[in-house]
């Protein structure tokens, strides 16, 4: 029927061949209205060809692919990528100018300017200030704030009087002015993008992003003023004025404020839901930025207050990343849609007024926008100097050319060319603007942004000194080792032995990032290597050559700091405000030289906040707490009556009502209608309460005596009876007065009736309490968390002194300086623990939970990846971990400490060992000692160990010898940078074990810092309690592996720092055991059953190389057989793999093979939370190791 439809029509057509040209077109357009229709009818019946589809989804999707293939293909390549995005959609604008019209081209150009600001500006500005580091931004709030006010409002004028001046299309004073006011802004991400990465430095980026945000905020709010005065008649102008300056400045960041404490709280209470903390700042940010716009105020600015106040920590741990990824994205996409946009609205808006005369224009206005820029720079220079961080002309040159035009100078260009023309110069005027507006924007982006690294290059901001050199080197020499030691493993693998090494090492050798010159080159390798032997030496540079290796290493300190503390919060340690905390205050050292952090720059941050305390003090006076025990019952029996009825709860009720009730007519006197009509009821009704309170009162004296007036609320209630009794006397007695003065006194009689209503603060006093101690534990669980959080971050810090340090003397003095800090921060902690020892015993509660449940979770994450445990069950476990996790939240902040009893059946080489715990407390004592006492002094006998109970002492002497011998010591001691041992030990550490147990003098003297109380256990006690228990595994035995582990965690952490070895040694807890070798005994090590061995104790010889190790250290892999050389020498050793120590167990008794078949259901039992075996997991994990190490292989 179809094809039969069309013969038809073209059969007709045929005939008329010889009919006038006007029959021709007349039937041409039947035939396609016939076509037409003909398409319609196969549409509706077969549904295949699609009719219409929306082609702007097409052109955004389009414009996303093409911006991806152009970062992708350009990435070499110096010219901007949304230039060419612009080129790209003129080229489709220009298109449209031809016969083929485009329909979609047409609606982007006619877009309105109000959807543009709302769609892509919120994403710009939350960008930007999120991005922006907080602590620098306060600091240099000057010296924004005049750049973006002040110094924005000069650019306006230069620049609008010199369009004024210069300009041949006849533009008015308004329009300059506009068209000055939208060339001032710049592009807060455009501007800092071509000089983040260059090597600039962070407080002068900065300040550009800084300046270029709030200028932005400066330019809709002057833009929307002026535009509003020049347009429309005002009557009240300062009024208006002063209001839309208060809504867009102060209610602004008001409500920004007011948002980013929602976003906070709510963020709070999500817990490990990445994809609702995502989509919260998201829809935030945008509505936000609506509401604001909505009621008048600015929505850049309370964007800018939003992105200012919340940073990563203030999202779930682990989530940074993604967020700075996600938000990178949607600017990629928005600033890809706005040059798009831009393009395809200059080439069907602005190009009709494109000529000759428009290109001396174009260029004219690009050197006048950065001239204009230099001379306001210029004249401001001075202040900016004297505050902040200072200023130099260096960054004033690259704060002027890197003032890059882009989404605000657009939007306000367009928002002019899309209102409504009266005449045809008024459009044409409109898309001048706009042109010059959108050249002046791609200008400043080809040429200023593809140079602006050029600049900084030749004004040396961005030089690579000396010690930057130096520490890529170390850096590039560690890499450089690391992959040499994998070539050595590797090369022993059976698969890879034939691979072409040569080639392979040629594949991966890495060039240094930084290009020298030969001369530089030699320098630097004369600075670090021998020239004769190419061995490492020490670099005797000048002082001023230590002074700047020496700054550059504080920094790397203080960017290890900040990743030790990020560490911390992404494994639940620290919570999120003292994380912010100890984040900004590192990040406030940058620019103070020659500054470490330190604890008492620190205490700052919570010593502000003690003012609760003393407000809790003043309440607590006035809490109504009378208790009945508390008086004896009168002889009389009218005061006994007086005395049960008061004392009852019914009359407090009783007492709480008449004060509710009095109100009512206490507000009807102050308001003057029912004043007059009710008098005398009123009056009245003062009569009543007043009897009523006064029978209280004497209710009350009867009831408690003399003891009646030292109660405040007593002495309140006696004020008030005195009150109303004079203001009744008053109002009677002198009503017929109608003196001035005695009006006004009965005027004030009655107010001060109000005085009864406060009676009811009684209710409120104790749940003000209540609100003022939960917030006090916050604040000093808040207090501990920091003083925690920086001694873990100097450990951290210091295990990488040596990576960092380029040269000898600056690693001695960062040591020193590490330490002392630590020390100072160790004995904040315990003062605090001393002062407020339930709070902390709840933070160390909390955090213990947190560990394990770290542990758990990594546990489970290896399981899932190894393939153990399904994805489900995997799921469903870390479901439950979760839960447990969130359940941390419900813990209280406050926990009794233990008892002495409880602190010993806790200690690790004792617990649940019911024998052992008994024997122990039977010879224990509990010692108590004042400030200042010695409890041992440095070179005496140990007379036992001390687990401290409760106070803090300090240990003072020389640095521990680990067994190694007096003479060989010195000469170690030589090569320290520090030879003196401090520290601070608080409630739950034991002293003198290790002493103990090699029946050595003390190193260290303990001196009391506080009151301690301490549970002593005598050496022959001890002693006697090692012959006792001598089953394996021995008591003797578990303690020796108690200090075994801790030295060996330390070790680890010095010489590994990059590994999470607290993880790794509960992994391997069940693989590890203590080996003993005698003097002059061989032993052989990692005979393959052995992953790692640490000498604990004592010394050691390598049997092949002849090389002596001394404890602490972890032996090379290299050495495979040693011999004692000390009295007393201990190794630790990791075993491969749990199988691999179960084939040393096969020919073990019965009754061991019995412990193993238990052991495992206990293992599962702890869990799933099941109690299936009564031994602990910690204790049967030291009778593993026990069972584990009874067969060593020690040669004589």
């Amino acid at each position: 029927m179809g094809f039969s439809y069309f013969a038809e029509a073209e059969g007709s057509r045929k005939t008329r061949g010889d009919l006038n040209r006007s029959d021709e077109g007349r039937c041409r357009r039947e035939y396609i209205s016939m076509r037409l229709a003909h398409d319609d009818v196969y549409y509706d019946i077969y549904h295949l060809i699609a009719k219409e589809r929306p082609m702007i989804v097409l052109v955004v999707f389009v414009s996303f692919l093409l911006g991806a293939l152009l970062r992708t293909v350009l990435k070499e390549v110096k010219i901007p990528i949304l230039v060419i995005i612009c080129l790209v959609g003129t080229g489709i604008g220009t298109i449209a100018h031809f016969p083929a019209q485009i329909p979609v081209v047409k609606t982007i150009a006619d877009m309105d300017p109000i959807l543009f600001l709302h769609l892509f500006t919120p994403v710009i500005v939350f960008t930007a200030a999120f991005e922006m580091d907080f602590y620098i931004f306060r600091k240099s709030f000057w010296q924004v704030l005049i750049l973006a006010v002040p110094g924005f409002l000069m650019n306006c004028a230069f620049l609008g009087w010199l369009t004024y001046r210069i300009n041949k299309y006849k533009w008015s004073w308004d329009d300059s002015m506009l068209f000055g006011i939208i060339l001032s802004t710049t592009d807060p991400i455009l501007s800092v993008t071509p000089v983040r990465n260059i090597g600039l430095s962070k407080i002068a980026v900065s300040l550009i992003k800084a300046e270029s945000l709030f200028n932005d905020a400066t330019t809709v709010i002057i833009f929307e003023l002026y535009r509003d005065l020049s347009k429309q008649k005002h009557d009240e102008l300062i009024k208006e004025i002063f209001i839309k300056l208060i809504l867009k400045f102060f209610a602004s960041t008001a409500l920004g404020y007011f948002a980013s404490r929602i976003v906070s709280y709510w963020l709070q209470h999500i817990f490990n839901d990445g994809v609702v903390e995502i989509v919260l700042s998201f829809s935030m940010a945008y509505v936000i930025f609506f509401i604001a716009e909505w009621l008048g105020m600015s929505g850049v600015i309370a964007i800018c207050i939003l992105g200012l106040l919340l940073d990563t920590v203030s999202f779930s741990p682990g989530l940074d990343i993604f967020l700075y990824k996600f938000w990178s994205l949607l600017t990629f996409l928005a600033h890809i849609m706005i040059f798009l946009i831009t393009g395809i609205v200059l080439a069907q808006k602005a190009f009709p007024c494109f000529d000759s005369h428009a290109i001396f224009f174009i260029i004219t206005v690009y050197l006048s926008l950065n001239v204009t820029r230099a001379l306001v720079v210029f004249v401001l220079s001075p202040f900016l100097s004297r505050l902040g961080y200072g200023f130099n002309w260096r960054w004033g040159a690259v704060l002027i050319w890197s003032g890059i035009r882009g989404t605000f100078t657009l939007n306000m260009a367009l928002g002019i060319s899309q209102t409504k023309s009266k005449t045809y110069n008024e459009l044409e005027i409109k898309n001048t603007l706009l042109l010059h507006s959108g050249t002046a924007s791609l200008l400043t982006l080809m040429i200023n942004s593809s140079t602006v690294k050029r600049l900084v290059t030749t004004l040396g901001l961005c030089n690579i000194t000396l010690p930057k050199r130096m520490a890529m080197h170390n850096a590039v020499q560690r890499i450089r080792q690391m992959e040499a030691n994998a070539f050595a493993m590797l090369k022993l693998d059976r698969f890879l032995a034939d691979a072409n090494w040569t080639m392979a090492e040629e594949a991966i050798k890495i060039d240094y990032p930084y290009k020298l010159d030969s001369e530089e080159v030699d320098q630097l390798i004369k600075s670090l290597r021998c020239p004769e032997c190419n061995a490492n030496v020490t670099f005797e540079g000048s002082s001023q050559q230590i002074a700047d290796i020496m700054e550059e290493a504080r920094l790397r300190l203080l960017t290890a700091q900040i990743a030790s503390y990020q560490k911390q919060y992404n494994s639940g340690m620290l919570n999120q405000d003292a994380a912010q905390t100890l984040i900004g205050a590192a990040e406030s050292y940058v620019d103070i030289e020659g500054k470490f952090m330190n604890i008492h720059e620190v205490k700052t941050y919570w010593e502000s906040k003690g003012v609760l305390v003393k407000l809790k003090k003043l309440l607590s006076d006035w809490v109504y707490s009378v208790k009945e025990e508390t008086f004896k019952p009168p002889k009389s029996k009218f005061l006994r009556m007086c005395h049960y009825i008061v004392f009852m709860d019914e009359f407090e009720y009783i007492s709480t009502m008449m004060t509710f009730l009095n109100c009512v007519p206490i507000v009807l006197h102050f308001i003057p209608k029912y004043s007059t009509t009710f008098f005398k009821v009123l009056k009245r009704c003062n009569y009543y309460y007043l009897a009523l309170y006064i029978l209280e009162a004497l209710f009350k004296a009867f009831a408690m005596g003399r003891s009646y007036i030292f109660y405040h609320w007593n002495q309140f209630d006696l004020i008030i009876i005195v009150v109303g009794v004079v203001d009744v006397m008053i109002t009677s007695f002198f009503k017929t007065l109608s003196r001035p003065y005695m009006i006004g006194t009965i005027r004030i009689f009655r107010f001060i009736r109000v005085l009864r209503i406060l009676r009811l603060f009684k209710l409120v006093i104790p749940r003000t309490i209540y609100l003022l101690d939960k917030q006090i534990n916050k604040q000093l669980t808040f207090r501990y968390d920091i003083a925690k959080g920086y001694v873990q971050g100097e450990e951290d810090t210091n295990c990488l002194i040596g990576q960092i340090a380029g040269h000898e003397r600056v690693y001695q003095e960062i040591h020193r300086i590490l330490e002392t800090n630590k020390q100072e921060a160790m004995k904040e902690l315990g003062l605090m623990q001393r002062d407020y020892p339930e709070i902390v015993t709840g933070v160390k509660t909390k955090q213990a939970v947190q560990t394990v449940l770290n542990t758990a979770s990594e546990t489970l994450k290896f399981m899932i990846s190894g393939g153990i445990v399904d994805k489900t069950e995997g799921g469903e476990l870390h479901k439950m971990i979760l839960i447990k996790k969130q359940q941390l939240a419900s813990l209280p902040s406050k926990i009794a400490p233990p008892t002495a009893q409880e602190l010993l059946r806790n200690v690790i080489w004792l617990q649940n060992d019911r024998k052992q715990v008994e024997f122990i407390q039977k010879k224990a004592k509990i010692l108590y000692y004042d400030y200042g006492d010695m409890i041992c002094e440095e070179g005496e006998l140990p007379q036992g160990i001390h687990l401290i109970v409760s106070g803090m002492i300090k240990l003072s002497g020389s640095i521990p010898r680990y067994g190694v011998s007096k003479e060989a010591f010195k000469e170690i001691c030589t090569r320290l940078p520090i030879t003196s041992y401090t520290d601070y030990l608080v409630a739950g550490a034991i002293i003198g074990e290790l002493n103990c147990l090699t029946k050595q003098e003390m190193e260290y003297g303990v001196t009391c810092e506080t009151a301690v109380q301490t549970c002593f256990i005598s050496i022959d006690d001890l002693l006697e309690a090692f012959d006792k228990f001598l089953e394996p595994p021995s008591l003797e035995y578990k303690i020796w592996l108690k200090l075994a582990l801790d030295i060996a965690l330390k070790t680890f952490k010095e010489n590994l720092p990059y590994q999470d070895w607290n993880y790794k040694m509960c992994v391997q807890l069940s693989n590890i055991y203590l080996l003993d070798v005698p003097n002059h005994t061989k032993c052989d090590i990692y005979d393959g059953s052995m992953d790692e061995v640490i000498l604990v104790h004592g010394t050691v010889l390598d049997c092949q190389l002849g090389q002596r190790y001394y404890a602490p250290f972890l032996l090379p892999k290299t050495c495979h057989q040693v011999q004692g050389t000390a009295t007393s020498t201990k190794l630790l050793v990791i075993r491969t793999s749990e199988q691999g120590a179960q084939k040393n167990l096969a020919s073990t008794s019965s009754s061991e093979v019995h412990y193993h078949s238990a052991r495992r259901p206990a293992a599962l039992g702890h869990i799933f939370g099941m109690n299936l075996s009564s031994p602990s997991t910690i204790s049967s994990d030291l009778e593993y190791t026990y069972l584990s190490s009874k067969k060593p292989k020690v040669k004589k």
